[in-house]
Parts: structure tokens; sequence; C-alpha cells
């Protein structure tokens, strides 16, 4: 006889414990699919840039920059994915699917969260940054409905344009905080423009096959899967060399030497995804994106460490 009675009772009012497992499985497997497929996951990728920068520039950690950078992300993001739920379908049916359950609501949060955007921009920000955080907000908007065409013309528009505004959060992030842009601020943009360029390129792989249906050319559809992969391995490796040189010169803290270890694990991804069996809707929806939310733990545990020695 179990003690506890748990074998005994196997039902409470039609309720079994086996039931509520299952429940509680099914409801975290919907949370998982709605953080990875609903673009929140990327979402946090630009406050978790925002910290790194306030920290490495010792800038004053700004907790409503962080939800506004939020909020712009997952709008901009979301449109665009929104946008694109058909094609979507042919390399992504999973995702597809979970978005195209509710997609009236979707759009209806996703005006929701725009004028939360905005209406804490004019709260909270200074002109400059209003000015400059509504830019990056329309250009973003715009890029599903008037510059996604360009990519049809253009090699690697798609992955350059994405890349430059995302890394244009920096700038936002210093304008916002009233910081006085330099030398040593464009280089460590430089840097985060290439990590951009092989990370978002890499999550193209995922969508050859749709993007070559609406005749885009991307950087892997271009090059081809596997040389496209030496390729941004090569601007990963780039990117190592001008944070190495930055810190060696004192250019950028030397705290900053923690995030090399980034570009070691995007060697670990590049050449996992050379891998015929490789899964790359994992790799590019998960592992990717996932980086940048340990950015910030990363250079404050290492910050911690430089404090107490």
């Amino acid at each position: 006889m179990n003690v506890f009675g748990y074998k005994n009772i196997q039902k409470i009012n039609g309720f079994s414990t086996e039931d509520l497992i299952t429940k509680l499985n099914g409801f975290k497997n919907k949370l998982w699919k709605e953080f990875v497929f609903g673009g929140h996951l990327v979402a946090l990728v630009s406050p978790s840039l925002a910290i790194v920068t306030m920290i490495l520039f010792n800038m004053a950690i700004s907790w409503e920059f962080l939800l506004i950078s939020y909020l712009g992300t997952y709008c901009i993001y979301n449109y665009d994915r929104y946008r694109g739920v058909n094609a979507d379908n042919f390399t992504n049916t999973e995702r597809s699917e979970h978005i195209r359950k509710n997609l009236k609501q979707r759009y209806l949060f996703l005006i929701g969260c725009g004028i939360l955007f905005f209406v804490m921009l004019f709260l909270y920000a200074n002109i400059l940054s209003i000015l400059f955080g509504s830019f990056l907000f329309v250009s973003g908007i715009l890029y599903a409905d008037m510059f996604k065409k360009y990519t049809e013309k253009i090699v690697g528009f798609k992955n350059l344009y994405t890349s430059f505004s995302f890394s244009l959060l920096l700038i936002f992030t210093a304008l916002y905080c009233n910081y006085s842009i330099s030398w040593t601020f464009i280089i460590f943009f430089a840097f985060i423009f290439l990590h951009y360029v092989v990370d978002t390129s890499f999550c193209d792989i995922k969508d050859m096959e749709s993007d070559k249906k609406q005749n885009l050319k991307t950087l892997p559809i271009y090059f081809g899967k596997q040389k496209f992969l030496n390729v941004i391995n090569i601007l990963n490796i780039l990117s190592f060399v001008i944070l190495f040189i930055a810190i060696v010169l004192n250019i950028v803290q030397p705290i900053a030497i923690l995030l090399l270890v980034f570009c070691l694990y995007r060697i670990y991804y590049i050449t996992k995804a050379k891998n015929s069996k490789a899964d790359i809707q994992h790799l590019s929806g998960v592992v990717v994106d996932a980086e940048y939310f340990f950015w910030p733990f990363v250079i404050l545990i290492g910050n911690f460490v430089m404090m107490t020695l």
C-alpha cells in the first residue's frame, strides 16, 4: 500500500494525477512554442544587448528602456513574420501553424504592443531618442511592405538590412542614455554588426526553399549552404579579431573579453550545421537567438568577480 494513497486514489471528482501531469506538460509545451514561435525569444535579444552596452560603456541601466527595446523588436519581427506566414508554411510548418491559430488576435496584440512602445518612448525618452526610436520602428515595419523586394535584386540585402537595423540599437541606447558616441563605441558597433550578419544570415538557411519561391537573393541562396557556412565562419573570426584588438589597445573595457566566448559558440553551431542531419530549425530558432540571452549574465558575473578581486 502506498503511504500517501496516490495509487489507491486514482481519481478525485473524475480527475486523476495522470490527467494533471498531462495538462501541465501540454501547458509547458504551449508556453515554450509561444516563447520561441511567438517571437519573444528574438525580442529578448534587444534588451540583452542594451544591458551589455550600458555596462560596458558605464551608462545607467534604464529598465524602462529595456521594455521599450523589447516591444519595438517584438513588433518589427512579428509583423514581418505574420505577413510571411503563408510562405513560412513551406519551411517551418510547426511555427506557421502555431501563428495561424490566433492570427487576428495576434495582430490586435501587436497593435497594442506598438502603442505601448510609443507611449513609453514619449514618456521616458529625450527628443533625439524619440526621433531615432521612431525611425527604427517605422523602417523595421516598412521592411516587409517596401524594402523586402530589393532582396530580389540585391544579393544579401535582407541580411545586411536586418543586421544593420538590429545594430542601430546601440545608437538608440546611447542616445536614450545621453551618451556621447565615440570611435570606441563605433568599433563595438562594428563587432556587433558582424555578429548580427552571421546570426541573421545563418537563420536564413531554414528559409532557403521559401526564399527561393519568392526570388529572394539571400546569402545562403547565393553561395549555397556549405560555402555560405564557410563565409560566415570567416566573418565570425573577423569579429573575434576586431574585439580582441580593441581590448588589447584598451579601446573597450577588458571585461568585454568574455564576449569572445560567444565567437566560439558560433563556431560550434556553424560546424554542426555542416552535417546534413543537423536540425537547422532548432539551431536557428533556439540556439542562435538564445545566445544573446546569456550575454548580460556573463558580463554581470564577470563584472562582479572583477570588483571583488
